[in-house]
């Protein structure tokens, strides 16, 4: 209940616990991305399924899981409970077939979603993560760096990345190097393809030496605003 002034305002909490808790990511790392803000700069890049997404800097293997599920037309929190299971008007069998008729509309995907970091707990974590969501079958981690990167075979696709910015986790002034080496690597190795970077920091950015698209995406996320700046094909 809500009082502001004369207005009373009365909502039913019918989650629970926060959407972007999908049930299947239990490993995780420092500063993870939620799964809902991942899934949203997939959308803002144009990412519909069609086509492969790396992630060089994977970290739990956020990006990589929420493409793979769009991929394969998998629901967002078919593995978790919702508050509304619990109110005393709720149709469980109404709500049981509509989980049975999404699983039954269940895409199949030629495609691979590849991520790396070079962190071997992180890989391991992305990996039960994976597992978890049904996933390994379509999905690759690899622990190595960036200069290790390289293009997979197949159709050019979207690199995705949300690297360290300083804020929370890295030092600013060594992470210039990084950003630098990550435009020098996919400039050369990733023609055709596209880049999606999530950072705080301009300067930062503009290290990777890559040309984005004006007005980058801005969102409220952890205490920052961090934006989604964007490539055409590198």
């Amino acid at each position: 209940v809500r009082i502001e002034d004369d207005l009373v305002t009365i909502s039913i909490d019918t989650s629970g616990p926060p959407l972007h808790r999908r049930g299947t990511k239990q490993a995780v790392g420092k500063a993870p991305m939620r799964e809902t803000l991942a899934a949203h700069f997939l959308r803002a890049c144009g990412f519909d399924g069609t086509e492969p997404v790396v992630d060089p800097m994977c970290g739990s293997g956020t990006f990589v899981l929420e493409a793979a599920e769009i991929a394969c037309g998998l629901m967002p929190g078919r593995s978790r409970g919702f508050a509304f299971e619990h109110f005393a008007g709720f149709d469980a069998a109404g709500w049981q077939a509509l989980r049975d008729q999404s699983t039954a509309a269940q895409a199949q995907t030629d495609l691979r979603f590849h991520g790396s970091d070079r962190d071997d707990g992180a890989i391991r974590g992305a990996q039960a993560n994976a597992a978890r969501a049904g996933l390994a079958g379509c999905c690759s981690f690899q622990r190595h760096a960036i200069s290790d990167l390289q293009r997979p075979e197949g159709p050019a696709g979207l690199v995705m990345v949300n690297p360290p910015y300083g804020a929370r986790i890295g030092n600013r002034k060594l992470l210039f190097a990084l950003y630098g080496s990550l435009g020098a690597v996919l400039k050369d190795r990733f023609g055709g393809w596209r880049m999606g970077l999530v950072t705080s920091d301009a300067g930062l950015a503009k290290a990777t030496g890559l040309k984005f698209k004006p007005k980058p995406l801005s969102v409220s996320h952890g205490g920052l605003t961090v934006r989604l700046y964007q490539t055409g094909a590198l």
